[in-house]
């Protein structure tokens, strides 16, 4: 009964939280590359209005799933939330945490006078694990969107980072 009673205590080890420095891509923050599904790509004349260093953290979640904690600014992008303060983390849920890549996604939708839109965005982390010493990946906005005078488009736009592991 002892040694159970150690092995439960001890754990199966694995992924509990990991934080990395990130640093999103600088030309594709200042100036937006997107994809059209009518065919229309380029880049926006207006960024994102991010820092380009920023910390996340990755956590175990509930379920085998794991917690992406990001700078509270994308909850205003995404929502449109000006009510929450940017310095409160925005915690999106993820995918499994016993193997890569990963995705966390936040989605919304809205109507606003003959337009509706339906938002998501996406971090893909494009790594074999959430421990790894450095990671890489993508941000993404995806729209799909219906105007009563432009008709529907659905739109992409990216920017890629790269992380480094914070040593605790």
């Amino acid at each position: 009964m002892g040694g159970v009673l150690v092995g439960l205590l001890v754990g199966c080890g694995g992924f509990e939280k990991s934080t990395y420095d990130i640093e999103l891509n600088e030309d594709e923050l200042s100036s937006v590359p997107y994809s059209c599904e009518s065919g229309r790509t380029g880049r926006s004349t207006s960024g994102w209005s991010f820092d380009v260093r920023q910390r996340w953290t990755f956590s175990d979640g509930i379920y085998g799933g794991t917690w992406l904690e990001v700078p509270g600014y994308y909850r205003e992008f995404i929502h449109r939330d000006t009510t929450a303060s940017a310095d409160v983390p925005y915690v999106l849920e993820g995918t499994t945490s016993s193997e890569g890549p990963f995705q966390f996604v936040a989605i919304d939708s809205w109507v606003e006078f003959e337009t509706a839109a339906q938002l998501v965005l996406r971090f893909y982390v494009d790594s074999d694990s959430l421990e790894d010493d450095r990671i890489q990946g993508f941000v993404e906005m995806r729209s799909d969107s219906t105007d009563m005078m432009m008709g529907s488009d659905v739109c992409r736009s990216w920017v890629s980072f790269t992380g480094r592991k914070v040593k605790e």
